[in-house]
């Protein structure tokens, strides 16, 4: 998998960077952005294996490697500030482990590049950014497509970019 993160606009960046991460049993997808809340990239791990143990080894390994190598290159100057929606109780036992398992996972690595990296309560993210705090996944698009235009092939996109702005607005604003 190449890495597509590796970006001019995010090796130009010589201050604050904010990461918002939403996760699921099948990949994490994340979205970082600058202090002007410019997306600067936007990029998904997964695994097409169809058993979970498998694929949380597979996109787990290849999000470890490629935070290593983000780390690595960056302006010593720059500070990676992450959040990662905190995992939510679904009915289905397996699918909250899972999701926990991908949640915990994300910090870990984030812990081991020395990347400062929190949980957020989504419907705290969504109170603070969209306005309400049971936004639909719709209301979440329509936000994030007004803000920064149709740029997210997914619907995890938007909610990741929502996450990191969520971020950024709590450094900076307080």
């Amino acid at each position: 998998m190449e890495l597509i993160m590796l970006s001019n606009k995010i090796r130009g960046v010589a201050s604050k960077i904010y990461m918002g991460v939403d996760c699921s049993s099948k990949a994490i997808h994340s979205v970082w952005i600058d202090s002007q809340e410019s997306i600067l990239t936007q990029h998904k791990w997964g695994s097409k294996e169809k058993d979970f143990d498998t694929r949380f080894l597979d996109f787990g390994e290849d999000f470890w490697v490629d935070l290593s190598k983000i780390k690595v290159i960056l302006n010593n100057d720059t500070s990676i500030y992450a959040t990662v929606e905190a995992p939510i109780y679904i009915q289905n036992p397996k699918a909250t482990i899972s999701i926990a398992s991908v949640a915990g996972l994300v910090r870990f690595v984030c812990f081991l590049n020395g990347i400062n990296c929190e949980y957020i309560d989504n419907t705290k993210w969504k109170r603070d950014i969209i306005g309400k705090g049971n936004a639909s996944k719709t209301e979440i698009k329509e936000f994030a497509v007004n803000k920064w235009g149709d740029i997210f092939p997914e619907q995890d996109y938007a909610d990741a970019a929502c996450i990191a702005l969520w971020n950024k607005r709590r450094y900076e604003n307080g």
